[in-house]
């Protein structure tokens, strides 16, 4: 199971993906359901951060919610 950080750009946030990445590898081994999406809290230095994990085939992908998200294909915005 690959365990991949989408956070590199903050350390912040690859702190707190790399321990929401370990959490989630510890509740659910090498053999998560797939296409589930598990939402954590952690708190790195004194601050909280949200960190959206997707269990993938092969994969589990960690995204910390820091900032804005890029919304690029709403199903709302057919013109």
């Amino acid at each position: 199971m690959r365990l991949i950080n989408r956070s590199k750009q903050s350390p912040i946030g690859r702190r707190a993906c790399d321990a929401a990445l370990a959490a989630q590898h510890a509740k659910y081994g090498d053999y998560g359901r797939q296409k589930h999406q598990t939402n954590y809290t952690v708190e790195v230095d004194g601050m909280k951060v949200t960190v959206e994990v997707v269990n993938r085939a092969t994969s589990y992908v960690a995204t910390a919610m820091i900032g804005v998200r890029k919304l690029r294909n709403l199903p709302a915005q057919a013109h």
